[in-house]
């Protein structure tokens, strides 16, 4: 079931340039414009991304259709560009952090559009923020790791993705989907874990960063310089135990994986919760924990376990 969230009509400005080009007559928003906010998203836990731009709004770049998604909160589209794939990625609402933004275009309703990708690279990241600051992420870069497509074509089809997200908030045709009742989409991330319990056994801040649609929450700075811990509901093809470590961990299978470099670790452990009900192929619901300790001589999966321990005996029966 599909639920609407509409505000009124407002102006459509036309939105140019981006990371990789030169922005040219940007269009100013009319004053007498409604602003633009998150209220126009609704219930940001069900939103579906992938109504914030269909595949054929990229019908000026080439055929286009949804791929495998790799989180709750991101649509994934391919392009057909020159012969080969643009994928581009839209929909995660952002915690406010206007570091590293560069102005690209003000658009009708409030909306200013920014980008965070350094002009004439990839891949290509642009923010659309709305009149409360709320940010929705947008990233494109071609498919393959190697491919010579300049950062303009890229550009231009993570522009369009923005124009379409802004079409769709001032339209009102922004659409939210009906998890199961076991699905991980309905909690919020920061809910399982006491923050104080986290800061003790990890020997991060107290900080907690928990995003708007509250599917990623991280206690301690954010980043890989400081100690931190990190749960994610997320989407994903089934877990691959092939290079990485089985454990049984509160009755559920997980696979605990870790990563070392001279300076930090980090532990991952991820178990499955069952089907995504919005799956292009296969794609299956996951819970994630993640440790990233700076001291060598830590073990980061040893507190991962504790923490998935206590966040898995909290999890939706399967």
């Amino acid at each position: 079931m599909r639920k609407h969230w509409g505000i009124g009509a407002t102006l459509l400005v036309a939105l140019a340039g981006c990371g990789g080009g030169t922005v040219e007559g940007t269009p100013e928003s009319d004053g007498g414009d409604e602003p633009i906010s998150s209220a126009v998203l609704g219930d940001a836990r069900t939103l579906d991304p992938c109504s914030l731009v269909a595949p054929e709004g990229f019908a000026s770049h080439g055929d286009a259709r949804r791929v495998a998604r790799e989180s709750l909160d991101h649509c994934r589209v391919a392009v057909a560009v020159d012969r080969e794939n643009v994928i581009v990625e839209y929909g995660l609402l952002l915690p406010e952090d206007a570091e590293g933004e560069r102005p690209v275009t003000t658009l009708a309703g409030d909306v200013r559009v920014v980008a965070t990708s350094a002009e004439g690279t990839r891949p290509c990241t642009l923010r659309v923020v709305l009149a409360d600051e709320t940010r929705i992420e947008v990233k494109a870069d071609a498919q393959r790791s190697g491919s010579a497509m300049p950062s303009e074509t890229v550009c231009a089809v993570a522009r369009t993705a923005a124009e379409g997200i802004h079409t769709s908030l001032s339209s009102g045709a922004v659409e939210h989907w009906e998890p199961p009742t076991t699905s991980l989409a309905r909690l919020s991330a920061c809910g399982l874990l006491p923050a104080g319990e986290v800061a003790d056994l990890v020997g991060t801040s107290s900080e907690v960063t928990l995003y708007p649609a509250e599917h990623q929450c991280t206690w301690g700075t954010p980043g890989g310089e400081q100690p931190n811990a990190q749960l994610d509901f997320t989407v994903g093809p089934k877990p691959d135990f092939a290079n990485a470590d089985r454990e049984t961990v509160a009755g559920r299978d997980t696979m605990v994986h870790l990563a070392q470099t001279d300076s930090l670790s980090v532990c991952t452990l991820t178990t499955e919760h069952g089907p995504f009900a919005e799956a292009v192929d296969g794609e299956v619901e996951l819970a994630v924990v993640r440790v990233l300790l700076t001291d060598g001589e830590a073990d980061p999966c040893e507190h991962g376990i504790d923490l998935a321990e206590a966040a898995w005996e909290k999890l939706p029966a399967r």
